[in-house]
């Protein structure tokens, strides 16, 4: 299909959409995609999309010049060639919030993947979001109880705090973590977000059965970015992630 065609299918897949910027592929390498807009460029962080119904979503993060900028792909631009049209969205990426969310497991797009209802409408934010205000900081220490005993007694982790685990594949590491979940949970009728960045599929799945059958899955949010995904959309899934978590802490 040539690149007027392609544009005329893109162009009747978003319109609803009204005022979109049209640019055109002008370097195609790998996740990497440099776009031409002869009309001003889209601001840093803006999400685009290209292929014929939109299915490719990139989004920018570079200008090179006045007219030409450089985006990462977050799907696979499978299909994509030097000419292809794209559209701005005029906004970033964004994922919804709110108690909603609960029980629900989601990509970095804000589509939930547990074969579910696709949540739509309500209050939808960008990823891209500023850090909550100093004045919103706890400045105060205070150890958080997880109830497991290696933990508390050997590394206890403070409120607010941090926390890392290393090592390698199956020596328990996201056991722990469920069982932290579990606890934070049951003990402090809490809320707990698990955000996989560069999980297997098979991993993701087995922990989702696992919150079911420990019940604390209603108390609980997941969001992964799979290492069958693009690089763009694990590097992503953190800010997804952290947006999402940040809706509760604020509410």
């Amino acid at each position: 299909m040539e690149a007027g065609g392609e544009k005329a299918v893109l162009k009747s897949h978003f319109q609803t959409k009204q005022g979109l910027k049209w640019g055109e592929i002008v370097a195609l390498r790998g996740t990497v995609v440099d776009v031409r807009f002869r009309e001003g460029l889209p601001a840093i962080y803006t999400q685009l999309r290209a292929g014929e119904k939109g299915e490719v979503i990139l989004e920018v993060v570079n200008h090179l010049s006045a007219h030409v900028l450089r985006s990462i792909a977050l799907t696979s631009t499978s299909g994509l060639s030097r000419s292809s049209p794209v559209a701005s969205m005029g906004e970033p990426l964004r994922v919804p919030v709110g108690e909603r969310l609960l029980g629900r497991v989601f990509n970095v797009f804000g589509e939930t993947i547990d074969g579910k209802d696709p949540i739509e409408g309500g209050e939808w934010r960008s990823i891209h979001q500023s850090p909550p205000a100093i004045a919103q900081h706890n400045t105060s220490s205070e150890i958080l109880e997880t109830g497991i005993k290696a933990i508390d007694l050997l590394s206890p982790l403070e409120r607010g705090g941090k926390g890392g685990l290393f090592g390698g594949a199956g020596v328990g590491k996201t056991v722990l973590i469920t069982e932290l979940i579990n606890n934070i949970v049951k003990q402090y009728q809490g809320i707990s977000l698990f955000c996989g960045i560069g999980e297997r599929v098979r991993e993701a799945e087995e922990m989702y059965r696992e919150m079911q059958e420990a019940g604390v899955l209603e108390n609980t949010v997941m969001i992964f970015g799979q290492m069958n995904e693009p690089p763009g959309a694990r590097f992503r899934g953190g800010l997804a992630g952290l947006t999402m978590a940040e809706s509760f802490q604020q509410d």
